[in-house]
C-alpha cells in the first residue's frame, strides 16, 4: 500500500511539518499496524492533527450520522463532516494533509469528495496534500454509469463529473480530479509498489478492513454500485442490516427464481444472479419472508455495476405491476444515479440495453481523458 511506501522511501516530504492525517481503521501498514500508530511512532514525523470523514475515524457511525470532534491516542480527531467547521480551520493548524483511506470504486462515495474539498481548500490556503494509495475493489479499469451531470453534482451524487465507476485508484482520481478541474493543490501520490490495475481484492494479499458499516466485505464495495441507487427507493430490501448488504434485491412480490433466469439470460459479464429467500429482522419487510436475488460476482474485472443496476431496474419494471418508482423518491433516485434520464427512460419502459447507450459516448471521452493520470499498469495476463 502507499503507507508502506511512505514510510520506507518518502518521510522526508513531511520533514519539519506539522502533519495532519485523515483516516480510518482501514489505514493500516502491511504489518497491521494503523496509519496513525505508525506515523506517530515514526521520529521523523511530527503528527499534530487528526480528521474525521463521514461514519468517522472508527467507520462505524451511520450513514449521514453526525460526526463529532473527540480525541485518539492523544491526539485532537477534528470532524470534517457534519460538524461546521470550514476546511480553512482545519487546515490552519497543519502544513501537509495525508489522505490513507480505502477507496470503493463508486462515486456515489462521500470520502473521495471529501478529499477534493480538501484538495481545493489546500490549494487555496498554500497547504500541501499527501495521498497514500490504495486498490480499487473493481480494478481500477471498470468505467462504467452515466456521467454526473451538472445539476446533480453533490458531496453525494460527485462534485465533479465522473462515471458512476470511473476506474482510476484514489491517487489516480485525486490526480485526475486537482488537474482537470484545477483544484490548484501541491499535490503528492504516493504509489503502492508492484500493484498492477485489474488485480483482484483476492489477490492483494491484505486482509478487507470495513471502510463504513455496511461496507464489511470486498463483494459489498464490489456491489456497491449495483444496488445503491435502487436503495434509495425504499421499495425493495438491498440488503441493509443484513450479512448480505448491497449484494441482494428482493421484495415480498418478487419471483426469485424468475427474476434470476431473466438476468442471467442477459449473460452480463462478470456476476450470476442467484434466487434466494430471507426474513429481514430489521429495516423493510421486517419479519416477513421475500424473495430476493443474489448478486455473485464470478469476475469482479469483468463486472459492469451500473449495467446491471439498470438491468435489474428495467426488469423490475417491465415484470412487477407492484414496483414502483415513489415520486417523493424521485429527487434521491436523480441524485444517486447523477441524471433523471435514467429514470426517465425506465418510466418510459426503456430496455437496460437502450439506457446504457446513452451514456457511450461520454464514457470514451473521460477513458480517454483519465489515461493522463494512470499511475499502474495492466496485468499482462489479462
Amino acid at each position: 500500500m502507499g503507507v508502506d511506501v511512505f514510510l520506507e522511501h518518502h518521510t522526508h516530504l513531511v520533514a519539519d511539518a506539522r502533519v495532519g492525517l485523515i483516516t480510518n481503521p482501514t489505514g493500516r501498514t502491511k504489518t497491521g499496524t494503523t496509519t496513525i500508530a505508525a506515523l506517530q511512532q515514526h521520529p521523523d514525523i511530527n503528527l499534530v492533527a487528526l480528521f474525521a470523514l463521514e461514519h468517522g475515524i472508527k467507520a462505524k457511525a451511520k450513514a449521514g450520522e453526525y460526526v463529532r470532534d473527540t480525541h485518539i491516542d492523544s491526539l485532537p480527531v477534528y470532524s470534517l463532516y457534519g460538524s461546521g467547521r470550514s476546511l480553512k480551520a482545519a487546515l490552519d493548524k497543519i502544513d501537509v494533509i495525508i489522505y490513507d483511506i480505502q477507496d470503493v470504486g463508486s462515486r456515489a462515495y462521500t470520502y473521495i469528495w471529501s478529499l477534493a474539498k480538501i484538495l481545493k481548500a489546500a490549494g487555496e490556503h498554500d497547504k500541501r496534500v499527501i495521498v497514500l494509495d490504495r486498490p480499487n475493489p473493481l480494478g481500477g479499469r471498470t468505467i462504467d454509469g452515466p456521467i454526473t451531470e451538472e445539476k446533480w453534482l453533490s458531496l453525494i451524487a460527485g462534485l465533479h463529473p465522473v462515471p458512476r465507476a470511473y476506474g482510476l485508484t484514489v491517487g489516480e482520481l485525486a490526480r485526475y480530479l486537482n488537474r482537470e478541474h484545477l483544484l490548484a493543490c501541491s499535490l503528492t501520490v504516493v504509489p503502492m509498489q508492484d500493484y498492477r490495475r485489474n488485480t483482484r481484492w483476492a489477490d492483494i494479499g491484505r486482509d478487507w478492513i470495513p471502510p463504513s458499516p455496511n461496507i464489511p466485505s470486498p463483494q459489498a464495495a464490489i456491489t456497491f454500485a449495483s444496488t445503491g441507487t435502487i436503495g434509495t427507493l425504499g421499495t425493495v430490501h438491498i440488503g441493509i442490516d443484513t450479512d448480505m448488504p448491497f449484494q441482494i434485491v428482493g421484495a415480498p412480490w418478487i419471483n426469485a427464481k424468475k427474476t434470476a433466469r431473466d438476468l442471467n439470460a442477459m449473460q452480463l459479464p462478470g456476476v450470476q444472479f442467484q434466487p434466494i429467500t430471507l426474513v429481514p429482522d430489521t429495516w423493510l419487510f421486517r419479519n416477513q419472508k421475500i424473495e430476493a436475488i443474489f448478486l455473485h460476482i464470478t469476475d469482479p474485472i469483468a463486472f459492469r455495476p451500473t449495467r446491471a443496476e439498470v438491468a435489474i431496474l428495467a426488469h423490475l419494471v417491465a415484470t412487477y405491476p407492484e414496483f414502483k418508482i415513489p415520486k417523493d423518491r424521485y429527487g434521491r433516485f436523480d441524485s444517486a444515479m447523477g441524471t433523471s434520464t435514467v429514470r426517465e427512460a425506465l418510466l418510459k419502459g426503456e430496455s437496460a440495453r437502450e439506457i446504457w447507450e446513452r451514456w457511450e459516448v461520454g464514457l470514451e471521452k473521460f477513458y480517454m481523458v483519465r489515461e493522463k493520470y494512470l499511475l499502474y499498469k495492466t496485468r499482462i495476463d489479462e
